[in-house]
């Protein structure tokens, strides 16, 4: 496991820059200019609350790293991203100046202006928030602005050995969440309920056995999410459920979900759980998801396009007739975000590499009865796969 605090060293992050300013020099670039909190967090290891507060991180292709931002976030910076070299702050928004000029004057000042800058955001805010402002390529009118999303984002399909290392610690302790959640499955429980108290319990356990080792990086009132969200009985049906107004019956079907921050990344593991002996509908739709995963499992190898596996997951459901139940594809890429690019998907052509990271979740969802759908995550090998959450995928083993 990683020595020290359990996120992504500096020398990582030093190393991601480097990559990245050598891409600012092929694509003849002075800077790049991000806003996304995702891409700032990747790059630098700086974590923050995006609000209505334009805030940007530059990279210039030489020159020191520098963020401007509100004055509000200038302590944050400075204790916590060493890599974070300037900042320059600005009161509040909105201001009696806007905040987008204030960042005019820096990159004036910086001799930016005027040059070939990339971008995550030609209006120079993430937005969101209700946020409104003037576009920074409008103000910079010498300056050309160019598209840099994937100067970072390309970077994020194949993970290090240290972020491979930080999901199997996030699926470490979803697996003894789910656990916990199992336990306490019952009719006449609610899932919200249940839900709360199983993350509660699993948070406990993980914070007192990696003490001071844990930082969480992700904006949430926990980092230990485990649960149904709704996915209830006839709601498990709804593959994107939020809330369920009754209680757990006997005879339900549950999907469950399960997930655990750690350092910025967090598994994806979800399972179909049947309160109660399944009936022959259930076990039928039960099987053939299973089935379905298992042909999704066995296509996954570097190589082949992203499409394949979401083929093979298709052949099983329409030999057995109920294509009618299919109702996303079968899986998306993983890391910072809990769905990434490239997607399992009859339209994504891109050739999967070892070190890519994917969940294989394809589901079947019956109205009026129930959805079935595990979601494992996995990472690409030379061989095939390896697992990163493992836990029991059989109706016996998940019958409550």
């Amino acid at each position: 496991m990683l020595s020290g605090e359990l996120v992504i060293s500096q020398a990582e992050h030093k190393s991601r820059i480097e990559k990245i300013r050598d891409l600012l020099k092929n694509s003849r670039c002075t800077a790049l200019y991000l806003t996304n909190p995702t891409r700032i967090l990747y790059a630098t290891g700086f974590s923050h609350i995006s609000t209505e507060r334009p805030l940007a991180l530059v990279i210039p292709q030489e020159d020191a790293i520098f963020m401007m931002g509100p004055h509000l976030e200038e302590d944050h910076a400075k204790q916590d991203c060493p890599l974070i070299e300037e900042f320059s702050s600005y009161p509040d928004y909105p201001g009696n100046t806007h905040p987008i000029r204030h960042f005019v004057d820096v990159l004036t000042r910086k001799g930016l202006a005027g040059s070939k800058i990339a971008t995550d955001s030609v209006d120079g805010a993430a937005g969101g928030w209700g946020y409104r402002g003037p576009s920074l390529r409008d103000l910079l009118h010498q300056t050309k602005m160019v598209d840099g999303r994937d100067l970072v984002d390309n970077l994020r399909w194949v993970k290090s050995r240290q972020e491979i290392l930080l999901l199997k610690e996030s699926a470490r302790w979803a697996e003894k969440a789910h656990d916990l959640l199992m336990e306490s499955i019952a009719p006449g429980a609610h899932d919200a309920i249940i839900g709360l108290k199983a993350s509660y319990e699993a948070l406990t356990r993980m914070m007192k056995k990696l003490g001071a080792r844990y930082q969480q990086l992700k904006w949430g009132l926990s980092p230990v999410v485990v649960g149904c969200r709704g996915q209830v009985g006839p709601g498990s049906a709804v593959p994107h459920a939020v809330f369920s107004k009754r209680r757990i019956r006997k005879g339900d079907v549950l999907v469950t979900e399960a997930g655990v921050e750690v350092g910025g990344y967090t598994s994806e593991l979800e399972r179909t759980v049947m309160v109660g002996k399944a009936g022959p509908k259930e076990k039928r739709y039960f099987e053939t998801m299973l089935k379905a995963q298992n042909a999704a499992l066995r296509a996954f190898r570097p190589g082949i396009a992203c499409s394949r596996v979401d083929a093979a997951a298709r052949r099983p459901v329409e030999a057995a007739g109920l294509a009618g139940g299919l109702r996303h594809h079968v899986g998306h890429g993983l890391g910072i975000d809990g769905h990434e690019p490239p997607w399992l998907d009859p339209g994504e052509t891109t050739v999967m590499r070892t070190g890519m990271v994917f969940s294989c979740e394809p589901g079947l969802y019956i109205p009026g009865l129930g959805g079935f759908r595990h979601s494992d995550t996995i990472t690409v090998t030379e061989n095939g796969l390896d697992f990163i959450t493992e836990y029991p995928r059989s109706l016996e083993k998940l019958t409550v």
